[in-house]
């Protein structure tokens, strides 16, 4: 037996226990190996809309499971308690349209009476139930439908009152009358009056459809007993792949020009953009060198990326080239000839003397108090980032993304420290990243054709605008016109946690009649995002051209179901905070569900995940670094920090580091107002990222009084004893 998911199956599974998830999920492989096995009671449901195809299954004495099947292929709906699925299954329909007919497969509502006589009968009485002998097994026509098929009013108010098949011998003795009543029976008006819109009775042509077009309709691909064995007794990478009907019409789109996707965490937008690349290369899947660019900010994602793609049945092998911005900068300098020497430590010395020599007592940047760190920041994120090529411009332009005021006589002395720090970066042979990328920019400009046919940016807003502007030139070089579905963009201003920015404007994008919007959350419960937003959702947001609060209705998503409350732990010393990591992580993973694998265990800074992950250690929990984690799935906890969890989830959460005197990181006495109210927004958009990574459950730690972020959502929040 080949199984599919519908689009509303895995969801029904997020409102169960994990015990109950553990069982129906285990009744799905029984089913698929025997599903005539007496302890499953699979049995046909008659009377409704395309019920000749709606099918149950048990899987313990209170939960069923609800499919629709024809021979060796179905389809899971859904699942969950008896009453629920049965009422479910009432008021549904499975119908598959034939080939070429102009409709979808879909699993909805059926038609229910429209006269007012069966209207009011039903007013008033419990919702009758597939199984139920005590109810009409015609209630899914009206009236005026069964006339029109065939019947005369006496035979309507014989239909009426008829409870079951069997009562239909008695109640109908003319035999061509008889075959007819329970051909409607077993049909919606729907199929009945337009045959040839939809599929006949044959296996082939419904698992044909489901094959060919069940992907339009959120379906997944089929699985048999092999491949969903390991799907299921896998970790949670391979449910993150799951795409629904909303995110696939944004996979298969075509876009006469660069394309953006935006929407709130847990929206989906990575597992479109890595669905987006699977399409882009099957509509090209010719051998040879990759035609198709994925790329990101943070440099440890492509590789967890590739493996998320190359789980997908349909990724064409060596198609797609998943690659770090500084590292393709990197390369496209050195096919020129250009060898980038990235120094580090030179590069700090470099910038330390231009500081020393230009910076001094009473000048405009010194009297300013802001830190050395915020002034390299400006240089590098906004007048290389931008690609500021003279001073009247630097001092002409909107600082986007910036909140620190910055006069004049700032920016000229900014303008002159760039130049001496360029000096001396060039004396002593070594180059910074923003200048790698900006040369890479301008080669890929020169082509002469483009170097992939599509571009795909994850987390487009942490992009420079010269890095987009580089990925754009790969796919449209300069004097080329944009390419249909060459620049796809994905991102959430919301989550942006550098410094600087910019509008797709002055980068010279422009995606007017090509731009989308997720608004519905998939990975996390409701009580996580709501909790999330309670504590960061009042930051302003600037995304590459709109600005909006975090916390705005219409941009926070709506989550797709319900869960239980985040935990706040107030552990007192580090080693009690560990201690509870610890112990509640252990007892989590006895549940069947989940995998310590499954788990993630955050902090703000490299010194706490450091120290965090050799406490953890020391208490027989082993870690695998995010720094080092490329998506293949293994049983140890992943550890990193707020920064390294960026564009993954997982089941369960631990975000330690937050009391009140660690996070924010503390004002400095030297630090201006201004300045550290903008680090500090940066840094909850960190917290707001790393709660959003959370699936299904959520623990905060701090010691003994919770940062003022938490504060701002304890009402959403429980909290648990030492």
């Amino acid at each position: 037996m080949e199984v599919s998911f519908g689009p509303a199956f895995l969801p029904s599974l997020d409102d169960l226990a994990p015990a109950s998830t553990s069982r129906i999920l285990q009744a799905i492989q029984r089913f698929q190996s025997n599903s005539s096995s007496p302890g499953l009671n699979f049995e046909k449901l008659h009377g409704r809309a395309g019920a000749k195809r709606l099918w149950t299954f048990r899987a313990s004495q209170s939960l069923r499971v609800l499919v629709a099947r024809e021979g060796e292929t179905a389809v899971a709906l859904f699942a969950g308690e008896h009453n629920a699925v049965y009422e479910l299954a009432d008021k549904s329909a499975f119908v598959v349209p034939k080939a070429g007919a102009p409709t979808l497969i879909r699993f909805a509502a059926s038609n229910g009476p429209t006269d007012d006589t069966a209207a009011t009968d039903m007013a008033g009485m419990p919702t009758a139930r597939l199984d139920d002998p005590g109810r009409s097994i015609l209630d899914h026509w009206t009236t005026p439908e069964l006339l029109r098929a065939g019947f005369n009013e006496s035979d309507v108010a014989v239909l009426r009152t008829v409870r079951g098949e069997d009562a239909l011998l008695d109640a109908l003795p003319d035999e061509a009358k008889l075959d007819l009543a329970i051909e409607c029976s077993e049909k919606s008006p729907e199929e009945f009056f337009q045959p040839e819109m939809f599929g006949d009775d044959g296996a082939t042509d419904f698992r044909d459809a489901i094959v060919k077009r069940g992907a339009l309709a959120g379906l997944s691909s089929l699985l048999d007993a092999d491949e969903m064995a390991r799907l299921l007794s896998g970790p949670i990478e391979d449910w993150m792949l799951f795409l629904h009907p909303e995110q696939r019409a944004i996979v298969d789109r075509h876009y006469s020009g660069p394309a953006r996707v935006r929407g709130s965490a847990g929206t989906g937008k990575t597992v479109v953009a890595i669905h987006r690349a699977a399409a882009l290369a099957q509509r090209d899947a010719t051998p040879g060198k990759p035609t198709i660019l994925f790329t990101t900010f943070i440099k440890s994602l492509p590789p967890v990326f590739k493996n998320l793609y190359q789980r997908l049945p349909n990724a064409v092998p060596g198609a797609v080239e998943f690659v770090h911005i500084d590292r393709l900068a990197n390369r496209v300098c050195r096919e020129a000839g250009i060898v980038p020497a990235l120094n580090k430590a030179h590069i700090d010395q470099a910038f330390d003397g231009a500081w020393a020599d230009v910076v001094g007592p009473g000048t405009p940047l010194r009297t300013s108090r802001l830190t050395r760190y915020y002034v390299r920041d400006e240089v590098r994120e906004v007048i290389k980032g931008r690609g500021i090529d003279s001073l009247d411009e630097y001092l002409r332009m909107e600082r986007t993304g910036r909140r620190t005021r910055f006069t004049s006589a700032m920016r000229r002395q900014a303008w002159t420290l760039r130049e001496e720090w360029d000096r001396r970066m060039a004396a002593a042979g070594v180059t910074d990243f923003p200048d790698v990328v900006r040369w890479a920019r301008d080669l890929a400009r020169k082509r002469q054709s483009p170097t992939f046919r599509s571009a795909i940016v994850d987390e487009g807003q942490d992009f420079t605008l010269v890095g987009l502007q580089f990925v754009q030139a790969l796919v449209a070089p300069a004097r080329q016109p944009d390419s249909p579905n060459g620049l796809f963009i994905v991102g959430d201003g919301a989550q942006k946690i550098y410094p600087g920015g910019f509008t797709l404007a002055q980068a010279g994008i422009d995606v007017r009649g090509n731009s989308s919007v997720l608004r519905v959350n998939y990975r996390n419960s409701h009580e996580i995002i709501t909790a999330a937003m309670a504590c960061t959702g009042s930051e302003q947001v600037d995304d590459i051209g709109e600005t909006y609060l975090r916390g705005d209705e219409d941009v926070r998503g709506i989550s797709a179901r319900q869960g239980v409350k985040p935990v706040l732990f107030r552990g007192g010393d580090f080693g009690g905070q560990i201690r509870y990591v610890a112990e509640t992580a252990k007892r989590l993973a006895n549940a069947a569900s989940l995998d310590l694998g499954d788990i993630g265990v955050l902090a703000p800074t490299n010194k706490l995940v450091n120290q965090t992950q050799g406490g953890l250690q020391a208490m027989s929990v082993d870690c695998q670094p995010l720094a080092n984690f490329d998506g293949t799935s293994t049983s140890r906890v992943k550890i990193g920090t707020f920064k390294r969890a960026k564009g993954l989830e997982f089941k369960v959460v631990f975000l330690l580091g937050l009391g009140d005197d660690s996070f924010p990181s503390p004002k400095r006495h030297w630090q201006t107002v201004e300045e550290y109210e903008e680090r500090r927004a940066l840094e909850t958009t960190e917290l707001f990222v790393a709660m959003t990574r959370a699936r299904d459950g959520l623990f905060l730690i701090c010691d003994d009084e919770p940062c003022d972020a938490i504060y701002e959502g304890l009402q959403h929040i429980d909290e648990v004893a030492v």
